[in-house]
């Protein structure tokens, strides 16, 4: 699951036109944004009840032009709150093994890790303008033999228990994880973003863009078309990339005012330089007493030529029997899973509920650029945190209505919208990569 985005216009003219006809709006309706308000009679729940009777029908409810008040909103920027990076030790563990299918294992760790935002209750943060920057980094302990002591602590190659990171001693290092992100376009709401640990050769980047659903009783938040997953590099293992696909997220709840989010459906994690893949099936939740298991994998050895573009049609039933199945995985997402390799004992893949959100690192106020999420959203966030919530919603539609304007004087003289930080090509691969001169502020 990625960013809802926000409800303001994006670059030219031909943009706005071609975004419009991708979600079914008209292009002379293409510049309208409802505000939504809140008088002093409403509550919360109320007001919601109003929002959802108006995405009943709507086949993407990311298209709708809705501006909410401050009250419905966390005093947080989108780009911040939604990394991928909750628990950093898994990101950097994913070189450690010498061993092909443990990295894939590894790989597997990190990608649960991150799902970690959706085990409580649903946030609403701030929308991101057009032109966003967010900043940040995490100290992840590490050592310099940390490959040879993973492999001693895992009994080398047999895979009988999962790699971690290696406790660091006094007086060892840090490793440094880096998190640069942009909003690169308004309609469709879409993020650029790249995560690395340059110390350890590793790199994961994609694109956010999500569509979603209401039917009622739930809403289904699935990945756009500008999204492609998120593709990591391990250049220390020969530059192996790693596809991954998000997983769909239906959030439920809406009636009861307690949303919750389901995982449905299938993802997918491919290795062309291995030759290794993993499927992974989300069950569908139980309406009445307790899943036993939510989610179930497995890891396996493909033919490049033959497989290579089926596996993402692919659940665990349709894996081919010529396929070498080297590793299963399963249990509750959101809270344990576990794996267990060809002919080894079961042992843990990774505990969510022993994850505690990595404290990020960002500069102060008065060192970021104009452009940087804090910068754009402290004073809203401020007056939030004092209760003041008209002043915060008006100070939020100034922002918005700067954002109308600076788009309208971007169309009259015809000027496409140009990223600072990503090459503007991202668009092709679904994978991008940072200009060589990106102002990066980290």
């Amino acid at each position: 699951m990625g960013k809802p985005g926000d409800a303001t216009p994006r670059n030219s003219a031909a943009t706005d036109t071609a975004d419009a006809q991708r979600q079914k709006i008209p292009a002379e309706h293409a510049d309208c944004t409802e505000n939504v308000s809140v008088d002093g009679d409403q509550s919360k729940f109320s007001v919601v009840l109003g929002i959802l009777r108006k995405f009943i029908g709507v086949s993407d409810i990311i298209s709708l032009r809705l501006s909410l008040p401050s009250q419905l909103l966390d005093p947080v920027p989108n780009l911040e709150y939604w990394n991928y990076m909750d628990s950093p030790k898994h990101f950097v563990a994913m070189s450690e093994p010498d061993d092909e299918v443990e990295r894939m294992l590894a790989v597997l760790a990190w990608w649960f890790s991150k799902l970690l935002k959706h085990t409580g209750r649903v946030h609403k943060p701030f929308n991101s303008i057009l032109g966003e920057q967010f900043f940040c980094h995490w100290a992840v302990d590490g050592s310099a033999d940390a490959d040879a002591d993973a492999d001693a602590g895992s009994g080398g190659r047999d895979g009988t228990t999962a790699s971690s990171v290696t406790e660091v001693a006094d007086g060892g290092g840090k490793l440094r994880v880096e998190y640069i992100t942009e909003q690169v376009s308004h309609h469709p709401p879409v993020s650029a973003f790249v995560y690395r640990c340059r110390e350890r050769g590793i790199e994961a980047a994609g694109m956010d863009h999500i569509t979603a659903k209401f039917t009622g009783l739930s809403a289904t938040v699935a990945t756009g078309s500008e999204c492609r997953g998120i593709f990591v590099t391990l250049k220390q293992r020969d530059s192996e990339m790693y596809e991954c696909t998000h997983p769909v997220g239906s959030i439920v709840g809406w009636l009861r005012g307690t949303l919750r989010v389901h995982m449905i459906e299938t993802s997918y994690i491919v290795c062309a330089q291995t030759g290794l893949a993993a499927v992974i099936e989300f069950k569908e939740e139980r309406w009445f007493g307790k899943s036993k298991g939510n989610v179930a994998g497995a890891v396996f050895r493909y033919d490049r030529q033959a497989h290579g573009t089926a596996i993402a049609g692919w659940r665990l039933k349709d894996i081919p029997p010529t396929c070498e199945q080297v590793a299963t995985f399963g249990g509750n997402w959101d809270q344990r899973v576990t794996a267990q390799r060809t002919g080894a004992p079961e042992r843990e893949l990774i505990d969510m509920a022993a994850i505690q959100p990595a404290d990020m690192v960002v500069k102060p106020l008065d060192e970021q650029g104009a452009a940087e999420s804090r910068r754009v959203w402290e004073p809203v966030a401020s007056h939030m945190r004092q209760g003041k919530y008209g002043d915060a919603t008006r100070l939020k539609r100034e922002i918005e209505d700067r954002q109308r304007a600076l788009a309208a004087a971007r169309k009259e003289r015809g000027e496409a919208f140009v990223p600072a930080l990503f090459r503007p090509d991202y668009a092709a691969t679904g994978r991008p990569e940072l200009r060589a001169d990106a102002p990066i502020n980290i």
